[in-house]
């Protein structure tokens, strides 16, 4: 692993550089404090002289050095005003671009997870489209590509997104079942794997419809409207169908009401649904489902992990199908060991051979913790990066040839290629929570091990959330602290 030792003048430059360096030199460790020389030292240093900015930046390995300065006049002399960190951002990525030789990130300065809330902010200030292209591409330094992109998908998308006065009134609701059959092998949540029903699963369930009692009274007593609904996880079909029922049964009693739109579960493991599931799902109003293979390669599907093959997923689409629920997403995965175009390609024409309703695109995270990044080193090589690239352009490609639209997309750490994720959908078809969970312009309300719950205030879009517990134990044993909590919270904004 590659030591990139930095110091930064002021130091709290770190929280707002660390990620382009990350993007610089992907897989890197940051250490803050002296270079000893045989690795790479980077310094960057912010200070004032009279009514002037003065910015100086230099990076030192083996065989190179790169030394920039810049100065700027500004009237507000506070060292880490927002304008002097964007001005120090803007500064520390055109100097990584100029030393390694390559634009670091193809989103330029944009390196968060959710870029196209920008072009919605753009947008509600009344910035024409092709205006919005001009500022993403000259102040944010975002490759045209990426920059049209974006405001593809906000536009595709900001007809569902709510009035202050309609989020005002309803909500969402997430509800998270963190159980897995297996672990995956890029996946780092190892406190997911179900080895044992009985002593795992019925102490949280047990929490958890609890929590969705507790909850689902007071959203029914203030007469708040549930808009969407998503079960989530983990794989929630893991569940047996007795308990699946039962928690389906407390969300009718609950949670729905005619003003809800959507209920969404997925189902992310084709090996752990049957017929009966369906079945339940959709007597209880589901009317969209997620079916995940990741890749259609029985060779990939093996080497990561997943208890199913091709065929598995044929049966589970057709299980689907048959059982009548309305809309239908799969999940696919650019990046996975061992596949490059050909299987890209091979994948790409089996999921459209199905005809999904809604096809989420992700680049592989190698993330922290994964039995991947515990394997590989977790910097890419070029050829692996290119390989990449190529996979979400040919994902893109194909999906637009067959009327497929982006309407939502993400970013994460540590993606391969520094690309994206994207749901692509045909027209009407769009998932509804995804929009309003990556737009963030209702409040979300989050139950269950390792959910989020994120509180919108609609005059002005302001954001405060909380995480439960991933650990299933830490659920269960502070569900009493975490019911009170998003009580609360939603009693504050009512």
């Amino acid at each position: 692993m590659m030591l990139i030792y930095c110091n930064f003048k002021p130091e709290q430059l770190y929280n707002s550089l660390h990620e382009l360096i990350r993007l610089a030199f992907p897989g890197c460790r940051i250490i803050v404090g002296s270079n000893p020389q045989e690795e790479v030292g980077i310094q960057i240093n912010m200070a004032w002289h009279e009514n002037t900015l003065c910015i100086r930046g230099d990076i030192k390995a083996k065989d190179k050095e790169t030394l920039k300065s810049e100065k700027h006049a500004l009237g507000d002399q506070e060292e880490l005003s927002q304008e002097g960190k964007w001005l120090a951002r803007r500064f520390t990525y055109h100097l990584l671009c100029e030393h390694t030789g390559r634009n670091i990130n193809p989103y330029g300065l944009l390196t968060g997870v959710r870029p196209v809330k920008l072009v919605h902010r753009l947008l509600d200030e009344g910035f024409s489209p092709d205006k919005i292209e001009q500022i993403l591409q000259k102040d944010y330094m975002l490759q045209a590509d990426k920059a049209a992109l974006l405001l593809e998908v906000a536009l595709n998308n900001r007809a569902f997104l709510l009035s202050r006065e309609q989020a005002r009134k309803s909500l969402s609701v997430y509800i998270g079942v963190p159980f897995c059959p297996s672990r995956c092998y890029y996946c780092s949540f190892p406190a997911a794997v179900l080895s044992n029903y009985e002593l795992q699963l019925k102490p949280f369930l047990r929490a958890l419809h609890y929590e969705m009692e507790k909850i689902g009274v007071y959203l029914q007593e203030q007469g708040i409207a549930i808009q969407n609904i998503y079960i989530g996880g983990g794989t929630p079909t893991v569940l047996s169908e007795a308990d699946l029922e039962a928690l389906l049964d407390l969300l009718q009693e609950r949670f729905i009401s005619p003003l809800t739109q959507e209920i969404t579960v997925e189902a992310g493991r084709p090996d752990t649904l049957s017929p009966t599931k369906l079945m339940l799902m959709k007597q209880a109003g589901v009317n969209r489902i997620c079916v995940n293979p990741q890749s259609m390669n029985d060779s990939t599907l093996k080497r990561i992990g997943r208890n199913h093959d091709q065929k598995g997923v044929l049966r589970s689409v057709e299980w689907v199908r048959t059982a009548g629920i309305k809309k239908l997403n799969m999940d696919l995965i650019v990046g996975l060991p061992g596949e490059g175009i050909p299987e890209y390609l091979y994948t790409a024409e089996k999921i459209l051979e199905l005809d999904p309703d809604n096809v989420t695109v992700h680049t592989l995270a190698r993330k922290r913790g994964s039995l991947m990044a515990e394997a590989e080193a977790t910097g890419s090589k070029e050829h692996q990066v290119s390989q990449v690239q190529k996979g979400v352009e040919l994902f893109s490609a194909c999906l637009r040839a067959d009327d497929y639209q982006p309407y939502y997309m993400y970013r994460q750490k540590y993606m391969s290629a520094a690309m994206e994720n994207i749901g692509y959908a045909q027209p009407g078809d769009e998932c509804i929570y995804n929009i309003q969970m990556m737009e963030e312009r209702q409040t979300i309300i989050g139950l269950g091990g390792g959910a989020a719950s994120k509180f919108i205030r609609p005059l002005d879009w302001r954001l405060s959330s909380f995480y439960q517990p991933k650990d299933p134990q830490a659920y269960v044993e502070s569900i009493e602290k975490l019911i009170k909590r998003k009580v609360d919270k939603l009693w504050a904004l009512n």
